[in-house]
């Protein structure tokens, strides 16, 4: 059998955190909880997971991006793949940063639909993913 995939989940909203615990662990991925963006960094480092999902505004407005620039700079978490969730519309998220300087292409907008969140998992943890048409809203 092949091994489970690891996902970090990093989101300050344990409700959230919980019920998206329960739809990835239910699809057979292990999943590694952190409700800050240090917490989040450090489980990124000690964890060595297969893919990160994290929510861009936690505790403060720049959390997320903050911990979403670290793992980009660091050389043991720089090639983990990302998911970003964001609260706010796609297009103003996207006025205010460039996938590319959150390091991904997949974003999804919350509140998350169970086979949305799994099908873009699945497509981010692929060595050639790219994301669907219209995934990032009307961003190229």
């Amino acid at each position: 059998m092949a091994e489970k995939k690891k996902i970090l989940l990093v989101d300050d909203d344990n409700d959230f955190r919980s019920a998206t615990r329960t739809i990835l662990e239910s699809s057979g991925y292990t999943v590694v909880e952190a409700s800050t963006g240090k917490e989040g960094f450090d489980k990124a480092k000690s964890e060595s997971p297969d893919l990160a999902v994290i929510d861009i505004i936690m505790e403060s407005f720049s959390e997320g991006f903050n911990l979403i620039k670290r793992l980009g700079q660091d050389e043991w978490t720089r090639g983990i793949p990302r998911i970003v969730l964001t609260s706010l519309g796609l297009q103003q998220e996207m006025d205010m940063v460039t996938p590319e300087e959150l390091g991904t292409k997949f974003i999804m907008q919350k509140p998350v639909k169970p086979a949305e969140l799994l099908d873009l998992v699945e497509r981010a943890l692929r060595k050639d993913a790219q994301p669907k048409k219209g995934e990032l809203g009307d961003v190229g």
